[in-house]
């Protein structure tokens, strides 16, 4: 099988990394084609349980092994609503609301 690669980028990588052997190449890009594939399919099992209220938003960035804004940009991207809580902001909300009564 002949390859015709036109990026001098990839014909490089084509031939140091995989030594111009066109099945390993494309065994590669299949094998990360398919990663990519399973982990959008988590990503969507994970946001559907979210709006379930199965799961919060730190297990998912957990599972998923990305920071607490990345899930928030994935519920925007996937038109999912969600509440930018944090504990620290409530405890402060919480003691502003007792100082006021306390007047």
């Amino acid at each position: 099988m002949t390859i015709q690669i036109n990026d001098p980028w990839f014909e490089s990588l084509y031939r140091t990394e995989f030594g111009a052997n066109s099945t390993k190449f494309l065994e590669t890009i299949k094998s990360l084609l398919i990663e990519k594939n399973q982990r959008e399919k988590r990503i969507v099992a994970l946001l559907n349980q979210y709006k379930n209220a199965e799961i919060s938003i730190g297990k998912i960035a957990e599972n998923l092994n990305i920071s607490r804004e990345e899930v928030l940009e994935l519920l925007s991207k996937h038109n999912i609503d969600f509440v930018d809580y944090s504990w620290e902001k409530e405890q402060k909300n919480v003691n502003a609301f007792l100082s006021e009564i306390q007047r």
